[in-house]
């Protein structure tokens, strides 16, 4: 695929899974049926954020040369936007409040796809 459109490609990935995080995590889900599964829902917010640091480093990769530049900036990205939401729950909804073990679980998601991208850079050399 052409190097521009895979950039876009990402971007709009990234943007999608952004929006349906926040969408997720402040629109009211009484309506969802509860999963009886100790810590589940750390385990949602750990594979959110891996995901949303995987398609943030795909997007940006291409603009931020420098590598250790690239993982701390995606992974201040992704634990910020956490933090961001964790906040808004506290302010802006009624049923949900901000976690400190939601935040943690987002941060460790972010590392875990920090650290699938430097295993994916570290096969394939990009």
């Amino acid at each position: 695929m052409e190097p521009n459109k895979k950039r876009t490609l990402f971007l709009i990935l990234a943007l999608f899974w952004t929006i349906s995080i926040t969408v997720a995590c402040l629109v009211s889900m009484t309506e969802v049926p509860v999963v009886n599964v100790d810590q589940a829902d750390k385990i949602v917010h750990l594979c959110f954020y891996a995901v949303f640091s995987i398609l943030w480093f795909q997007y940006l990769k291409s603009s931020i040369q420098n590598t250790r530049t690239l993982f701390l900036s995606v992974f201040f990205l992704s634990v910020s936007f956490g933090i961001l939401i964790e906040v808004c729950q506290s302010l802006f909804t009624e049923n949900r409040q901000a976690d400190l073990k939601d935040a943690i679980a987002n941060t460790i998601g972010a590392l875990l796809g920090l650290a699938i991208m430097a295993l994916y850079n570290k096969r394939f050399k990009n």
